[in-house]
């Protein structure tokens, strides 16, 4: 059975996505070099277990951390062949045509390390905390296999926070599918919850 979190606090999860999510928009126009948005379509929870089905059997770019402080776990960030067409195009300025240039490769790889690290920021600014992260590790796979090969370690008793969303480049009319995957650690992640409930009812004092 995955964790189940109190109804009250669904509030405050949903104040860390966003701003995780709009700090992940304003990373890649930051990195892209153009005015861009974000729309969250939708925000849901799941069993970690189910996780490659909601991934699905299509090939897609899967850019995972795994996060070394609190709520730990790990994050993943994934997306279409398309979106990483896109993605290498804005940011390297040349359109893809077959196998993507080494430039192009790298403008990927850079847009997954900057809306990461943008998303974990965004996040830990609600928290009035710090994330020490890395690299992430970006692979080309299908659901099952990423399941198998970046998130095996997950806990039974996690759960799985799936945002869906779409970075929007409103001058050149571009549309960009993300989907973020957080599964922080039980433990540590009722406990930030917690803590930002109190504050929530009017407790004074840091999240740190």
């Amino acid at each position: 059975m995955p964790l189940l979190v109190d109804v009250r606090q669904l509030s405050v999860i949903n104040d860390l996505i966003h701003q995780g999510a709009t700090n992940v928009a304003a990373s890649f126009s930051t990195l892209a070099g153009v005015e861009t948005t974000i729309d969250i379509q939708s925000i849901a929870f799941v069993d970690p277990a189910d996780l490659g089905r909601e991934i699905g059997t299509d090939e897609v770019y899967a850019a995972t951390i795994d996060l070394t402080e609190p709520p730990y776990g790990s994050f993943m960030l994934t997306f279409s062949n398309e979106t990483a067409a896109l993605v290498a195009e804005l940011v390297a300025g040349s359109p893809v045509e077959g196998d993507m240039t080494s430039l192009q490769e790298s403008a990927l790889q850079e847009m997954c390390n900057i809306c990461t690290s943008g998303f974990i920021d965004g996040f830990a600014n609600t928290l009035d905390t710090t994330i020490d992260m890395g690299t992430p590790d970006l692979t080309q796979t299908d659901g099952a296999a990423i399941l198998d090969s970046q998130l095996s370690h997950v806990d039974d008793e996690s759960i799985a926070i799936v945002l869906d969303s779409t970075i929007r480049v409103p001058e050149q009319g571009r549309e960009l599918e993300l989907h973020v995957y957080l599964v922080p650690a039980p433990g540590s992640f009722v406990n930030l919850l917690d803590r930002l409930d109190v504050e929530a009812d009017g407790g004074s004092g840091s999240t740190r």
